[in-house]
């Protein structure tokens, strides 16, 4: 399953600064048991998203664990739109 994780900078630019060298650090790489699909940072660098695959709810808390100190995390389930077509032509019947 896929998840879109958005996230947003605490207001502080020490937590960012400190978010940004963790980053270097680690490259923002999610834990065993997620796959990253792909990552995109607002232009404004307030924050930004980021795909992940993963069929493990433990692997989701460890990424939010991971950063959650620096960054609001929202982590919300998403389908594509093929997913999509497929679930409105079944209820369309």
């Amino acid at each position: 399953m896929r998840f879109m994780v958005t996230f947003a900078w605490k207001p502080d630019p020490k937590t960012r600064n400190e978010g940004i060298a963790r980053f270097k650090m680690t490259g923002g790489l999610p834990p065993p048991g997620a796959k990253l699909i792909g990552r995109w940072t607002r232009a404004d660098f307030s924050g930004g998203y980021i795909l992940l695959e993963s069929d493990d709810p433990k692997a989701l808390a460890a990424f939010a664990h991971n950063w959650g100190d620096l960054m609001e995390l929202s982590i919300a389930p998403v389908v594509d739109d093929e997913a999509l077509a497929e679930v409105l032509q079944r209820v369309a019947k």
